[in-house]
């Protein structure tokens, strides 16, 4: 027992040799950032199809002259019944996609798919000697336009638990904003509410972000 004032001692030294523990470092995400801005954003709706089986056939004739294709595409019934004869429509093929060309509606059946609830609308497509039909075929038209939409890059939007959210620049830190969101379009988002224009927001990187998160910006987007 005399021993102990003795240990006590030396634990007691020992424990002042020891030095504290650094803090962890503050994590700091580094991101880029893009304006909200305003532009007209056109509604569109899409389907796919092929080429009329006649116009098929007659693709397999060797003194065919070229001429119109007729594309034959399946909308929903309640597209279909906003659509009209001449009305434009852009089609691609599936194998190039970013080959477009213009065609018409040149009939709207009236017969209704039970099964799909859909109807058949039939495009004309003058003849053009960059593009045929082949295969599936995409046709997209505009319905209407929306008026000074407020957008901001796809990948601004993220979604969590809660909803759909934005983070807002303040400075180095980051505000979370619950939004309602609309039309997509050509990498852009519409934001029907939570947002203001010219406000500043995470793009790259928002995804790792977090309701007060400190951050780091890298060069804005264009």
């Amino acid at each position: 027992m005399k021993y102990l004032p003795w240990i006590g001692l030396l634990l007691l030294l020992a424990g002042c040799g020891k030095q504290s523990a650094a803090p962890a470092p503050e994590r700091v995400t580094s991101i880029t950032t893009a304006q909200v801005q305003q532009r007209d954003l056109p509604v569109t709706e899409s389907a796919v199809g092929a080429e009329t089986a006649i116009g098929s056939a007659l693709g397999y004739d060797p003194t065919r002259v070229a001429g119109a294709s007729h594309i034959r595409l399946s909308f929903p019934q309640h597209v279909a019944a906003q659509l009209r004869i001449g009305q434009p429509v852009m089609l691609s093929n599936f194998a190039t996609p970013n080959q477009k060309v213009r065609g018409e509606i040149r009939e709207i059946r009236p017969a209704l798919d039970s099964t799909t609830l859909s109807r058949e609308v039939i495009v004309a497509v003058s003849a053009n000697r960059d593009w045929h039909p082949e295969g599936s075929v995409r046709g997209e038209v505009v319905l209407g336009v929306r008026k000074s939409a407020l957008v901001v890059p796809e990948q601004a939007v993220v979604l969590r638990p809660a909803g759909s959210v934005i983070y807002v620049v303040t400075d180095t830190t980051v505000e979370e904003r619950p939004v309602k969101t609309g039309v997509v379009r050509d990498g852009d988002i519409e934001i029907v509410s939570g947002a203001k224009l010219n406000e500043l927001v995470a793009v790259d990187g928002a995804a790792l972000l977090s309701a007060g998160a400190k951050i780091k910006v890298r060069e804005p987007r264009a």
